[in-house]
């Protein structure tokens, strides 16, 4: 059978999350077409799937990657005559390839164009409800009105989403939900929705031993710190400067290894003293089982990624990035991460969230408990039947 996808591409992670789905059924036998924009497309190419380019999406940030609203909604007309092209873009190739299933990571163009050509379309949505940004505390009135608009947005977007035949959401079920306030909806508006767990491509029952890997690796038996720097390129650029700098005077009783989130040139490193660093890294999956601890941005699919594996974390949430931000306050109240505000950011600080988390066994329990709860889960599996059913 013939299977369309289609991510968002603001960021790689919606194409990342693809891309093993994809995977696993061309080696059943079926045939696979991409469509999507920005980054992700280089990401496509370079996972070895065939990928058409469409019109670029994207919300005007500044340059420490905070989302600015104000100025993206005084650029309505021309988001508005984007997703129009993005729309007929759609409509063509999915008249091209004629696929029995689409499957859409938060596109709305696509549910849109296979609603209008009657064929099915698999949406993956972690983001029901649409939260709205902003740096400093609001007034009374300005948080009522900001909660009035989420809902409306939420009520009319939804109309849309439901065009979908079915929408699977990424995350774990509750209690173990990373964005929770993001679920936080009418039951009336979740009868589509199914939780399927994160899209884990490499069980890590599948890995050698933590030991084993980082011997692998090349590194010794120092606590090992992976810094993996993820977000669209204004996010990542900053953060990684800013890493670099801190971590090249970081104790070198530690081992630091750092991507840049680059997919340019992966698996070439360079060497700084007890950091290295990476611009990609093909397969992250033997590197997050070696690690004793992860710093990153709050990412959806990182932070799930350190669940699953039973690893805490150091969280740089972007500056008023909704979904960053609820993410992280969320991996916090489950006592598995702490949570450092970009503006807040320095050596010391680092260290000393460093060393809280890897002197306090709490941390490690309290992961490898949820660890437990969670690891049955094959999103993949769940993905992939519901895909053939329309095959």
């Amino acid at each position: 059978m013939r299977v369309y996808f289609s991510p968002n591409g603001m960021a790689l992670g919606h194409a990342g999350r693809c891309v093993p789905i994809a995977r696993k059924l061309i080696s059943n036998g079926d045939e696979v077409l991409f469509s999507t924009y920005g980054d992700a497309v280089g990401f496509v190419k370079a996972a070895g799937m065939p990928v058409v380019r469409v019109p670029r999406m994207g919300l005007v940030e500044s340059p420490d990657g905070t989302i600015e609203m104000l100025r993206t909604s005084i650029q309505w007309p021309t988001y508005v005559w984007i997703f129009l092209k993005q729309f007929i873009s759609e409509i063509k190739l999915l008249r091209i390839f004629k696929p029995s299933v689409a499957v859409s990571d938060s596109r709305l163009s696509t549910v849109l164009a296979c609603w209008l050509l009657r064929i099915p379309c698999i949406l993956l949505l972690h983001q029901i409800k649409l939260l709205v940004p902003h740096k400093k505390k609001l007034s009374r009135f300005k948080e009522a009105l900001k909660h009035f608009a989420e809902w409306f947005i939420l009520y009319n977007t939804h109309l849309l989403w439901n065009r979908s035949t079915k929408i699977l959401v990424p995350d774990f079920p509750p209690p173990y939900t990373i964005f929770k306030s993001n679920l936080d909806v009418p039951e009336k508006l979740m009868n589509k929705v199914k939780f399927i767990g994160h899209i884990i491509e490499k069980p890590q029952s599948l890995l050698p031993s933590q030991e084993e890997l980082r011997r692998k690796l090349g590194f010794d038996d120092r606590p090992l710190i992976y810094v993996g720097v993820s977000g669209t390129k204004k996010e990542r650029e900053l953060l990684a400067m800013r890493l670099d700098e801190i971590f090249r005077e970081f104790p070198d009783k530690y081992n630091v290894v750092m991507t840049l989130g680059n997919p340019d040139k992966p698996d070439r490193f360079v060497e700084k003293g007890n950091l290295r660093i990476y611009n990609w890294i093909t397969d992250r999956y033997p590197l997050i089982k070696a690690c004793d601890l992860l710093v990153s941005r709050s990412g959806h699919n990182t932070l799930a990624e350190t669940m699953y594996y039973g690893k805490p974390s150091i969280l740089i949430p972007t500056p008023a990035h909704t979904e960053h931000q609820e993410n992280s306050k969320s991996a916090e109240r489950m006592g598995i991460a702490k949570v450092i505000q970009q503006k807040d950011l320095s050596k010391n600080i680092l260290l000393e969230s460093v060393k809280e988390i890897l002197n306090h066994s709490e941390y490690k329990a309290r992961i490898s408990r949820i660890q437990k709860k969670i690891s049955n889960l094959d999103a993949i599996k769940l993905i992939t039947d519901f895909v053939h059913q329309f095959g």
